[in-house]
């Protein structure tokens, strides 16, 4: 047999053969199967076998004779092979119909079709063996037009019309499930069709689902009607009616009454334009179903009201509003049968008592069919309360609002969802204003109070209206989110509104999503990872993200762009504190605390170690597995995502007295901060770091957050503090015998000799902590002793020495990979060849150097380095890389609290871009360097700076800066500025030169 229902195959005993030729040699048999026993031009072949956009053979003639030559070699192997003949300048091919699965396919059919009347059980089982020869679309080799047009038509002519016939001998053999499930997929591909569209209720009906048919009928009515084929919605209605007929429901012509049920609109209603017009837009139709979700309180009622009345004229049939009191707490939801029976006699029919639930929906949904009518569900429980009654008013408009998404609902009815959001704080202070009626002392804090929940911001216009201007300032001193929840009263404490709303929704919740809801208080912050939550609520991945999702269902908790991220309102934040207080033993909330300060700490080391790989973790830190990070640039990411919520963590395990926690967290915390420039939030999180350590004796804890601290308090130019810090973590070290702290205080107490113009006494530091680290085989430890001391030495205008110490620091670095201290190294080499005048040598060691530090990434060092870079290339009159240089520093320190390192970039990019020919621009940027010098105490540099301003002023009136000389050479220049005909001074830790 030749197959054309699917590709061109050769059907064999042993299955089809697909594959017996290339695809255009399919596509010729293909097309001479079509129009067996007719001789088939060239010209018409060429049409069939090649589409419009591909070009055709030049010589089409032997193209075919070699095409013609392998269809017959391949037809050969056909018990009964079709003969393949050329004739009158084309190809015939003379075969037995019946021997092509499209004919025996209609073959079956038709002998079906003889057995409509007396045996349906024959027609299903010849049209199901009809429907097994298709393997595919047919002509599936051919992509032109003309075998398109011919797929379409054998499509919908016998393919359509056989799975039809099945269908109906299946309803005729009451198999209606079966005809249901048959007639779902085939109007998937042909939604339009009349006689698909009968059929299909005909089994909803036989398999009695009324309500499916009746959703299936006024759906389908108002598509045809849409599309502007009536004849087809008549046909539909007809039959809808004969079928109802049948099922014994009385047909009431019309109702009698037009309902207008709206409650009265929210006095002087303020705000929400963004939602009316979404309303506006989701309803420019006359019927369909658009959600208005959101929590508890936020308006949703209000809104739907308040736009209802306003659209008033677009439903001349009438509006209900329906209470479905989906989380009352002293009564259960309005049963939908109820509902039916109200919205009866509202529209003056009320139902007969003898008829069934089904018969009133039915009675109902013909009563409202050509009506354009508003219908308001308000605060739907979930899906299934509102399903049914989404079916029966699916000829109007109807509006849902539920504290639910009601996601299944939106799949089933393609429903339009609208989220109502908390009120912006204009509008918040607005609607306060209104509703108080006046003008309220304190409203930003009253209404930050409230975060934007209209509820909230009526309850607290009740208590504030008719107060005078002091009492309101009273009031609002003493309130407090929790005081918006709690009414504390003679009788005790007691609920709120606000509360009342919550506690509904929080009741709703099973038990596992309500014990989730109140641990969210235990966050640090109100935007939280899912693993942060699992950790606290200790958690499966899988039950916390089950549990996550019925929060955000519930519009508890929401869920921004990114997917693994939540956050909580900041009163919803208040509620679940106050339900945890009340519904979770102090136990398990120390238990659950602990758990989420374990996570912190073991991502934020984990964390740290990828980001800086010479990081050293305190001892003992927890090795509980914690989030990974693929690279470098993710735990950079991961530090600046999470570093408020990271602080407040440290600071609340220190209220909350977890120290161990604190000390441990706070160091790789602390150390992203120094790394970024953030000094003044690592002195805050090393100073509680040391003292939790010493609440609980940890002394090698201690030691290592006095010297954290000290470095700190270094970067901020707190010298006499930072000593203090130094000298106590060094005494004890010593007693502890701790090496690694030996040599970490001393390499610190250098640092700080040096900074201080103490450089003997930095040298003495420097080398006792290098014996020790050499005595230790440190070779980090080595390389870091090697780098300050070549530092100090090129100062003290040493620079062979300071060369030679910088090449053993670089050689320690690399052989103990250390890339931070290879670049710290590099930079100092490069500003050693600065001072001795080799400024090639000295740009190419910084450039070195940057490379290293932005690949770490070290920011903190890569501003620095740039800062020289910029320096360098203003001496080597290279300006426009000078100018580069400066912006890529100030950019990078750009939100960094490193005050001085700013000062000082923006100090020498004003160098370069006056040098570069920008004299308007330098004065900028020296001022700006000159008033953070200032800022910061160092009025020794303000002063130089501004010098530089009122002789760079001067000089303007009588000479050009070097590049706009057109020459780069210092004789060009008539009398310039004395800073810049004299050798450039660097601001370096040590002071200048």
């Amino acid at each position: 047999m030749l197959g054309i229902l699917g590709t061109t195959a050769l059907l064999l005993d042993g299955g089809p053969d697909e594959k017996w030729g290339k695809p255009r040699e399919r596509a010729v048999l293909a097309t001479l199967a079509v129009h067996a026993d007719q001789v088939v031009p060239i010209d018409k072949l060429l049409r069939w076998v090649w589409p419009g956009d591909q070009p055709v053979p030049a010589n089409p003639g032997p193209t075919f004779n070699t095409y013609a030559t392998r269809i017959r070699r391949a037809l050969e192997r056909l018990p009964r092979p079709p003969k393949l003949r050329a004739a009158q300048g084309g190809y015939r091919l003379e075969v037995d119909r019946s021997s092509i699965d499209l004919h025996l396919f209609r073959d079956l059919v038709a002998q079906a079709r003889g057995h409509v009347d007396d045996n349906p059980a024959r027609v299903v089982e010849l049209v199901e063996s009809a429907i097994w020869l298709w393997r595919g679309p047919p002509l599936a080799d051919l992509a032109s037009e003309p075998a398109q047009e011919w797929r379409e038509r054998v499509v919908r002519n016998d393919w359509l019309a056989a799975h039809t016939l099945r269908a109906q001998a299946l309803l005729d053999l009451e198999r209606y499930d079966e005809s249901v499930a048959a007639l779902d997929e085939l109007q998937a591909d042909f939604p339009d069709d009349v006689q698909l569209a009968n059929l299909r209720l005909s089994g909803l009906v036989g398999a009695k689902r009324f309500s499916d048919a009746t959703r299936h009928y006024l759906s389908t009515w108002q598509r045809f009607r849409a599309d502007g084929d009536e004849q087809s919605a008549q046909h539909l209605r007809r039959h809808y009616n004969a079928l109802m007929a049948e099922q014994t429901t009385p047909v009431t012509p019309q109702a009698t009454i037009v309902p207008r049920q709206l409650p009265h609109d929210v006095a002087d209603f303020v705000g929400r334009g963004e939602q009316l017009a979404a309303l506006d837009e989701a309803c420019a139709g006359g019927s369909g179903v658009v959600i208005l979700d959101g929590p508890g309180g936020v308006g949703k009622t209000a809104l739907a009201v308040h736009w209802a009345r306003r659209v008033r004229d677009r439903h001349p049939g009438g509006d209900v509003l329906v209470d479905l009191c989906g989380y009352a707490p002293d009564r259960g939801a309005v049963d939908p049968a109820a509902v039916v029976d109200d919205v009866l006699v509202l529209l003056g029919q009320p139902p007969e008592p003898n008829l069934s639930r089904r018969q009133r929906e039915l009675l109902l949904s013909s009563l409202l069919a050509d009506r354009r009518m508003l219908v308001v569900l308000d605060n739907a429980r979930d899906t299934e309360h509102v399903r049914d009654l989404v079916g029966v008013f699916s000829s109007c408009r109807v509006i849902v609002t539920s504290r639910q998404r009601l996601s299944r609902l939106r799949t089933s009815t393609g429903a339009r969802r609208i989220t109502v959001p908390p009120m912006d704080p204009v509008e918040s202070a607005e609607l306060l204003s209104v509703q108080a009626r006046g003008r309220i002392p304190e409203i930003e804090r009253l209404v930050g109070l409230c975060g934007g929940l209209p509820l909230a911001i009526m309850v607290l216009a009740e208590d504030v209206a008719g107060r005078s201007a002091v009492q309101v300032a009273e009031f609002a001193a003493r309130l407090s989110r929790r005081r918006l929840l709690v009414v504390v009263g003679d009788q005790g404490e007691g609920m709120s509104p606000v509360e009342a709303c919550f506690a509904s929704s929080y009741r709703a919740l099973g038990g596992p999503e309500r014990r989730l809801f109140r641990l969210l208080a235990l966050h640090p912050g109100p935007d939280m990872s899912a693993e942060a939550i699992g950790a606290c609520v200790g958690l499966s991945a899988a039950d916390t993200t089950r549990n996550l999702r019925a929060l955000v269902g519930a519009n508890l908790l929401e869920q921004p762009e990114e997917l693994d991220r939540y956050r909580i309102h900041d009163l919803l934040r208040e509620f679940a504190a106050h339900r945890l207080e009340r519904d979770e033993p102090p136990e398990s909330r120390r238990a659950a605390q602990e758990r989420l300060l374990d996570f912190y700490v073991a991502s934020a080391t984990e964390a740290a170690r990828v980001l800086y790989p010479g990081y050293t973790p305190p001892p003992d830190q927890p090795t509980r597995p914690a989030r990974g990070y693929p690279d470098a640039a993710e735990a950079l990411a991961w530090f600046h995502r999470e570093r408020g919520v990271l602080t407040v963590a440290v600071r609340r395990a220190h209220e909350t007295a977890c120290h161990d926690k604190v000390w441990r967290l706070a160091d790789p915390l602390a150390t992203y901060f120094d790394r970024t420039g953030c000094h003044i939030e690592s002195r805050a999180v090393r100073e509680l770091a040391a003292w939790s350590a010493k609440a609980i004796g940890e002394r090698e804890g201690e030691a290592s957050a006095l010297v954290g601290l000290g470095i700190a308090q270094m970067a901020l130019e707190d010298h006499a503090s930072a000593r203090r810090c130094l000298e106590t973590a060094l005494r004890m070290v010593e007693d502890l015998g701790n090496t690694r702290g030996l040599e970490s205080a001393l390499h610190q107490l250098g640092r700080l000799a040096m900074l201080r113009g103490d450089m003997v006494d930095a040298l003495d530091w420097l080398n006792q902590g290098l014996a020790i680290a050499e005595k230790a085989d440190d070779g980090p430890a080595v390389s870091w002793f090697n780098i300050t001391i070549g530092r100090v030495l090129r100062l003290l205008d040493r620079h062979a020495d300071s060369m030679m110490r910088l090449q053993q620091a670089r050689w320690h670095a690399i052989r103990a990979a250390e890339r931070s201290a290879e670049s710290h190294s590099l930079q100092e080499l490069g500003l050693t060849f600065q001072a001795m005048g080799d400024l090639s040598a000295a740009a190419a060691h910084s450039e070195q150097a940057l490379e290293i530090s932005e690949a770490i990434p070290d920011l903190a060092a890569s501003a620095r380095i740039c800062m020289t870079l910029c320096r360098i290339n203003t001496e080597r009159r290279h300006f426009a890389k000078a100018v580069a240089f400066g912006r890529r520093g100030v950019a990078i320190l750009r939100g960094s609290q490193d005050f001085s390192s700013q000062a000082g970039a923006i100090d020498a990019l004003g160098d370069a871009l006056y040098a570069a020919g920008e004299p308007d621009e330098a004065m900028a940027a020296w001022h700006r360097g000159a008033d953070l010098y200032e800022y910061v105490g160092a009025s020794d540099r303000s002063s130089r700076t501004r010098t530089k301003i009122e002789e760079s002023c001067y000089a303007q009136t009588r000479t050009v800066p070097l590049a706009r000389t057109g020459s780069v050479t210092p004789d060009v220049v008539v009398d310039p500025p004395q800073w810049l005909s004299q050798p450039v001074r660097h601001h370096t830790e040590g002071g200048t030169r």
